[in-house]
Parts: C-alpha cells; sequence; structure tokens
C-alpha cells in the first residue's frame, strides 16, 4: 500500500520497497495544479516556493522525454518523471529555475501550486496455508501481526503497514519470517469462526499471538492483562481499546513527512511496546475518538477467513452480522408504476444493525442497505496502472440527456491520460463485449428487468458473460443489483447499483454527483455516500464488491465542506474521511493544523473569506441543500455579493 505524508519542509512517499523524500520551502497542502504525467498510487498537491527533487534519474516528460537539466524551465505546464523507489511524479506550472547538483532544487519566482504524486509495482503478497477452522484462522491472524516493520507508534500510519498475507486453505504452510516466536502478547478467544475474526484487527495490530481456547476473550502479556465480555459483547470492547491505540499512536509518532507528535502530554510512552501503550490508554480515562472509517459485518463462516488481508489492510472494525426486516417505510412505496422504469427484480432488503462507524461493509447474507457487500477477497482497491478508460453505455433513447456524464469524466479527468468512449442502443453482443473487454468503468444508463440489461435485441444477463473485464461500473437503472451482483462474481472489483425502482429526474441527479466524485477519486462507497444525498431514495443505490475501490488516486486526501449562513457569515465544516482512511492524518485548510482523519472541524467566516477558502481548495460543499463543487460554489457566492 503506497501512502504520502506532507509537512511544512518536505513531502514523502512510502511505498512497500523503500520511501523517498522531497524536501520542500514552504510546502501548504492544497492548491489546484497540473494533471501528473501518468498514472499515479498515491499524489497531493501543494503551493511552495521551491521543491527538491530526491535521489535519482529526473526526466521531463511530454512531447518526448529529455534529462532534466540545470537553467531555466519556460512558461507552461511542466511534467517530471524520477526513478526513484517509489517512482516519483511531479507537475507545475513555469517559469522555474533548476538548479544543479544530484538532487536539484526547482525554484519559483513565487509559490505555486505542484502536484506530487508516487507509485511502484505491486510485489505478491505473502500467502499462509492454514486448515479451514478457527484454529487455523487464528494461525493466519498471527502471521500477519509478523509482517509489521514498526513496533512504535507508526504503525498506525498506513504506509508503515505491509500488505498482509494471502490466506489459503489446506495443510498448514506458514514461512519461517512468519512462523516465528511470540514477542508480542498473547490473545485467547473461544473457538469460534466469528470470535477470530471480531479479535483479528486488535490482534493483528498488537502484533499478539492469537488462539482458541476454553474461557472468555482475554489478552495478556507484559503489563497488560485483560478479559472481555463474550460475543456479542466482545466486539464492542475489541473495536474499542482498538480504536483508543491507534488513536493514541497516531497522535504520538512522528515520521518524515509529517508533522511531529500531536500529544506532548504522553511522549513517554513512544518508545513503549504496543501492548504497553494499550495498557496505558485502557487504564486511563475514554478521549473522544474521532469516528472510526470501517466497519465490518460477519457470519460464523471460517470461509470468511478469505477476507482477513481485506480486513487487516484497512483496520477494518469487525462485528457479528445482525440484521431486521427492513421498515417499509424505510425505502419508499411506488405504488404510481407509471413513473418508474421497467418491471424491475424485487430485492429483499435488510436492514443491518450499524456499528459506530462512517461506512459499513457486509459478509454476510442477505442484502444490506447502507453497508457494501463484499463479495470476492482480492480486491485491488485502486484502478491498474496505465491509461483510463471509460465507457458511457445509453440504452435508451428517453433518457438521452444522461449522456451528460460523459463530459463530466472529460471534464474531471481533464489532463489526465483518459479515454471516454461514448455507446447508444448497444446490443446483447455489443454490451457483453463492452463488459468483457478491459476498461476501468462501465456506466450504464438504461433499463434493467428480471431477465437482465435491456438491449433492442433482448437482455443481457451477466451471469450468461464468460468473465468480466470491467473493474468497476454503475448500473443507474431500475432494480440492478443481481445484475450488478453478477458483474462482480464475474471478476469486477465493485459496482453501483439499485435495490428498486427510480425515477428518472433523480437518476440523472445522482448519477452526475457519483460520476464527479469518482473522477476526483472518491472511492465508490463514499462516493455514492455523498451522491445520494442529492435525491430523496438515495437508500436505493447500493454497493457490491469493494467500496474502497477508487477510479484514480485522489490528490491529497479527499475531503468535504459543510456550509450554513448564518446571521454572523458563514459556519464552515471541513472533514477528511475515507473507507480506508484508519491512521491517516490530514492538515486543515481552515488552520493549516494537523487532524485525525474523522475528526472535523469547524469556523466562523464572513463571505469574502470563504470564497478564498473554496477557491484554494477543491472539493465538494453541501450547502443549501445540495452538494456543489467548492470552485464553482465560491464563483456563485462572490456574484450574488455584487
Amino acid at each position: 500500500m503506497l501512502e504520502w505524508a506532507a509537512t511544512g519542509d518536505r513531502v514523502c512517499g512510502y511505498g512497500t520497497r523503500g520511501a523517498v523524500t522531497l524536501d520542500a520551502d514552504g510546502w501548504r497542502t492544497g492548491g489546484d495544479a497540473p494533471a501528473l504525467p501518468g498514472s499515479v498510487d498515491a499524489a497531493v498537491s501543494g503551493r511552495a516556493e521551491a521543491i527538491r527533487l530526491p535521489d535519482g534519474d529526473a526526466t521531463l516528460v511530454g512531447d518526448g522525454r529529455r534529462a532534466l537539466r540545470a537553467g531555466e524551465l519556460r512558461d507552461g505546464v511542466h511534467r517530471i518523471l524520477v526513478e526513484s523507489t517509489p517512482e516519483t511524479r511531479l507537475s507545475f506550472e513555469g517559469p522555474a529555475t533548476v538548479d544543479s547538483g544530484e538532487r536539484p532544487w526547482i525554484r519559483f519566482p513565487e509559490p505555486r501550486a505542484v502536484a506530487v504524486g508516487f507509485s511502484e509495482t505491486p510485489t505478491p503478497r505473502p500467502v499462509v496455508t492454514v486448515p479451514a477452522t478457527p484454529c487455523g484462522l487464528a494461525t493466519a491472524v498471527t502471521a500477519a501481526g509478523r509482517t509489521h516493520d514498526a513496533d512504535g507508534p507508526a504503525r498506525s500510519h498506513p504506509g508503515f503497514r505491509p500488505p498482509t498475507p494471502e490466506v489459503r486453505f489446506g495443510d498448514r504452510s506458514v514461512t519461517a519470517e512468519l512462523d516465528g516466536e511470540a514477542t508480542g502478547p498473547t490473545m485467547t478467544v473461544p473457538e469460534s469462526a466469528a470470535a477470530v475474526l471480531v479479535a483479528a484487527p486488535l490482534a493483528y495490530y498488537l502484533g499478539a499471538d492469537l488462539r482458541v481456547g476454553s474461557g472468555p476473550p482475554r489478552i495478556s502479556g507484559d503489563e497488560l492483562d485483560r478479559e472481555f465480555e463474550p460475543l456479542p459483547d466482545f466486539a464492542d470492547d475489541a473495536a474499542d481499546a482498538l480504536r483508543r491505540l491507534v488513536h493514541l499512536d497516531s497522535r504520538l509518532r512522528s515520521i518524515p513527512g509529517e508533522g511531529g507528535s500531536l500529544d506532548d502530554d504522553r511522549t513517554d510512552l513512544a518508545s513503549a511496546p504496543p501492548a504497553e501503550r494499550l495498557a496505558s490508554v485502557l487504564d486511563s480515562p475514554r478521549p473522544t475518538l474521532p469516528e472510526w472509517p470501517l466497519s465490518t459485518y460477519v457470519d460464523d463462516d471460517v470461509a470468511n477467513g478469505r477476507y482477513l488481508p481485506y480486513l487487516l489492510d484497512r483496520l477494518s472494525l469487525v462485528h457479528p452480522a445482525d440484521a431486521s426486516a427492513l421498515d417499509p417505510k424505510a425505502l419508499l412505496e411506488r405504488s404510481l408504476d407509471e413513473f418508474f422504469r421497467g418491471e424491475t427484480p424485487n430485492v429483499e432488503a435488510v436492514d443491518p444493525a450499524l456499528a459506530e462507524s462512517r461506512y459499513h461493509a457486509w459478509l454476510a447474507d442477505g442484502t444490506p442497505v447502507d453497508a457494501y457487500t463484499l463479495l470476492r477477497p482480492d480486491s485491488a482497491g485502486l484502478a491498474a496502472g496505465g491509461g483510463l478508460r471509460i465507457d458511457v453505455v445509453c440504452n435508451e433513447p428517453e433518457m438521452a440527456s444522461e449522456r451528460c456524464v460523459a463530459d463530466v469524466y472529460r471534464e474531471r479527468l481533464a489532463g489526465r491520460d483518459v479515454d471516454v468512449h461514448v455507446h447508444e442502443r448497444l446490443s446483447t453482443a455489443d454490451l457483453a463485449s463492452v463488459f468483457e473487454g478491459p476498461t476501468d468503468l462501465v456506466h450504464f444508463v438504461g433499463h434493467c428487468e428480471v431477465d437482465g440489461m435491456v438491449c433492442p435485441d433482448g437482455a443481457l444477463a451477466a451471469a450468461d458473460l464468460d468473465d468480466c473485464g470491467a473493474r468497476s461500473f454503475f448500473l443507474n437503472a431500475c432494480g440492478s443489483y443481481y445484475e450488478g451482483y453478477d458483474l462482480v462474481r464475474r471478476g469486477a472489483t465493485v459496482g453501483a447499483v439499485t435495490l428498486t425502482a427510480v425515477l428518472d429526474e433523480q437518476a440523472v441527479s445522482l448519477g452526475t454527483a457519483f460520476a464527479e466524485l469518482l473522477a476526483a477519486g472518491y472511492a465508490f462507497d463514499r462516493a455514492l455516500s455523498l451522491a445520494r444525498g442529492e435525491i430523496i431514495v438515495g437508500r436505493d443505490y447500493v454497493v457490491v464488491g469493494d467500496g474502497t475501490h477508487r477510479l484514480r488516486a485522489p490528490v491529497g486526501t479527499p475531503g468535504t465542506f459543510s456550509l450554513r449562513e448564518t446571521d454572523d457569515g458563514f459556519e464552515v465544516r471541513y472533514e477528511a474521511t475515507a473507507p480506508d482512511a484508519a491512521g491517516r492524518r490530514y492538515a486543515s485548510p481552515l488552520d493549516g493544523g494537523e487532524r485525525l482523519c474523522g475528526e472535523s472541524i469547524g469556523a466562523t467566516m464572513d463571505r469574502t473569506s470563504v470564497v478564498e477558502l473554496l477557491d484554494r481548495v477543491a472539493a465538494p460543499v453541501r450547502y443549501d441543500g445540495a452538494l456543489s463543487w467548492s470552485g464553482d460554489l465560491a464563483g456563485r457566492l462572490s456574484r450574488a455579493n455584487r
């Protein structure tokens, strides 16, 4: 997992095989820099007076490639590739001056917006093979805990946690480096798959030796001896313990590219082992914790152990799945069928009991609302390297207005290597070719009926495809859940679908907002949760597959504003979060201070200050009951003041 961090004097990228540092003069995260050259796994934009390249051969890329030399760079966009580990890319507007030396400085006549991106070729995960038993799952969790590179608070940063092992079932096979003598605490849980999965995130983060046995859940070691209540209370207790420990570590850590400790009162714990830090937080009053990004809900099924890498890489909390029949009033009754699209499949959705997290993954029976349904354990989380291909399919003439999403993708991805293709009234064979071919996103607009996606010559059932080459999709059609479900089963990573019939006008509004958010680098589930606020029947739209997947890497930490006009000006709130944001920190655009993801900040501003803020920071804004983009809203507010 490749990550970045930035502070006032440096920008860093952390990969699985190394880290790079770019020194910077007066760096301030934010700003609208030119698009980066090529595809990157992590990126950040900021303003700086000068920035120093990392070690590695530097090349100017664009119309051809040439080595970067000392001297002047003229007006216009400049893009640089540095062959570092991880690979580093930059983009900025000239003029600029390049110093001589092995690590040259690029200097600007005044603070300039610069985008910095990092990429690397993924390394294969280690593999552990264990029996398909609770004891086998516990062995896999213990092995995952041995992958940590850092014992101290730095392990709270995702860039310091290597990918955890793939889990396979069979005769036990664990490599020597993942099967050594235990050095962390011992955690014992009852012999059930649910208990092991609930304990997994805490045991992994601690580097604990997880075992199954009799009696209530327990964790013991130097300076630590705690007994937990049995399930289901154990899930809440384990989640609380992990949240408190990661909160402390996120405030204590000090790593290159990120500001120092945010907690001056407890720096004595920075050198203590994880178990001692946990004992300290459990013995202290519970602090106010940021909203945790992701919880996953599981059945008591050993087969769910295949998803351990997914859960542990994202530090998802785990809870036993519990759901009730959906309140008929929760989804609007639709008696006026003529206002809705087609005859749609009936989806019996359930109302899940959700924990205190922003995003929710469902790994159990039933079709949940307000949670995405995990279907495959090998999700990648980000579109593959290289250029993007997006296919927009409009299969109904009366829905032609929804073709505007093609322009949304082109505008939001302007300057990047992207091909947007528009198709109309595709036959079943041609639509199958689109889904089976290599593409990053299929945005389908049309009808879905019991037999599949409607085409002029019949209906295409996703279950009949040989495989799905599309990495992601949006089926903006009535009752498209089952088709989306089958697309993921056939190989897609993720998709957005509908549970019931939806109004054409509302489908257009949501589809446009969703496209804008995806193109800006928001994760699928976060993009849909924001877009759902645009329509009355937002709960009819759900995600199937990996809701943390992104169409492209965001530039910086994707945040959102909420804005409310008052007699004193405007109340502004800002937050940065994502389904995979556990342990991340962000620089607040309101005061420049560092905050933990999931922790919002507010301020009261006059109109001029709000316009300046929205001009400077590109983000969606919830204002006056609608979602707008900050630059567009800044223009409207500025004109309204004239």
